[in-house]
């Protein structure tokens, strides 16, 4: 018996190998630019083991990357079937969401990673991002100063917060964070123009 219990430890540990070993060649075709052969190598994991949740991630992800949303958001609702408690997939179904211009379920999913982690820094930036996107730019503002408070040379949060005081007609407060994206990284040209056109605009 202990000989048997042996023998079936050494091939679960097998399967267990071929699956991350399925992955790790997936994950190395999707960065050399070889998407057929990333996907197939994902599906065979999936197919060897349905309760890796690592093949979910991988090949949703990957889905997403070439704007094929459904076939996304089923893998990675699997991925959430499997780890429930993982803010960082409802924040990646949000963002897929968002991709497939379902704004509404991509709020949802960006909440419910707040849910789980009321500091996820991609759910803050990313509902941010979501709400100044949709006119609701103070609901906006406060998720991304939240988010600012946990990375504060984050230079698109710095882009987003001035483009919200610029609509809330505050020049200043734009212009300011503006000028914080620029001293991190002067080549954001985008950030410069709109400093220029606050500069130049008869309203400032």
């Amino acid at each position: 018996m202990g000989n048997t219990d042996n023998i079936l430890t050494k091939i679960n540990f097998l399967e267990a190998e071929s699956v991350i070993s399925l992955n790790e060649a997936g994950t190395r075709f999707a960065k050399e630019g070889e998407i057929q052969k990333a996907e197939e190598n994902f599906l065979k994991a999936v197919e060897l083991d349905p309760l890796y949740p690592q093949s979910y991630h991988n090949l949703g992800i990957l889905q997403a990357s070439q704007q094929r949303i459904k076939e996304a958001i089923k893998n990675l609702e699997k991925l959430i079937e499997l780890e429930p408690e993982d803010p960082e997939h409802y924040n990646n179904l949000g963002i897929v969401y968002f991709l497939g211009e379902s704004f509404c379920d991509s709020e949802l999913y960006f909440t419910k990673a707040l849910e789980i982690d009321k500091d996820n820094p991609g759910a803050l930036l990313n509902l941010g991002k979501l709400l100044f996107n949709m006119e609701r730019t103070e609901e906006a503002v406060t998720l991304i100063e939240r988010f600012h408070n946990i990375d504060t040379s984050n230079t698109e949060a710095l882009d987003v917060l001035g483009m919200c005081f610029l609509k809330l007609n505050d020049n200043e407060r734009a212009k300011s964070f503006w000028e914080k994206a620029l001293e991190i990284d002067p080549d954001l040209h985008q950030v410069k123009n709109r400093l220029q056109d606050l500069n130049n605009s008869k309203l400032y």
